[in-house]
């Protein structure tokens, strides 16, 4: 299939030029008008060229706007692709701190559980204490009772020894 193709009759510095392309008419006619515009220009500034070196120089000078505008393109693409670039080293950054994120929350629960038994385990071991404490209590109470029921028995145990003396029983 063969592509539409426009042809188009424009004149650049009062010589008549057939362009044929695939753009529209109005696309064409703009360049052409603005090779003459160019043309103009540099024709003011030497009045001593003639029309190839004035087309020649007018080249040169549209090629200097292109290549221009293709280190400015270049530079443009480079700005546009550093956010990019910046959004894809964020996007890693989030990963990494999501990663980092519920690795802590791991390692939280599992200090909490170890809390959790410590607490229980403290808990336990002060229950225990407070029963050694209530044991010691009352074995005290129980040595003090037997300490007194001992001085009672050496008392009575006195007395018989000295009731056996009195009335010579040995």
């Amino acid at each position: 299939m063969q592509e539409k193709r426009n042809k188009v009759t424009v004149e650049i510095m009062g010589q008549q030029y057939t362009m044929l392309g695939q753009e529209s008419e109005e696309y064409i006619r703009s360049i052409a008008l603005y090779v003459e515009k160019k043309m103009k220009e540099l024709s003011k500034k030497s009045n001593i060229m003639n029309n190839t070196m004035l087309a020649v120089l007018t080249a040169l000078n549209i090629t200097d706007e292109l290549f221009d505008l293709k280190r400015e393109l270049e530079i443009a693409h480079k700005e546009a692709a550093k956010p990019g670039k910046e959004l894809e080293d964020a996007r890693y950054q989030l990963r990494k701190t999501k990663e980092d994120i519920a690795r802590l929350k791991t390692e939280t629960e599992d200090l909490k559980q170890q809390l959790s038994n410590s607490q229980e385990e403290a808990s336990n071991i002060y229950s225990e204490w407070l029963k050694a404490q209530k044991d010691a209590k009352e074995s005290k109470g129980i040595i003090e009772r037997l300490g007194e029921q001992k001085k009672e028995l050496e008392l009575q145990i006195g007395k018989v020894k000295g009731y056996n003396k009195m009335s010579g029983q040995k």
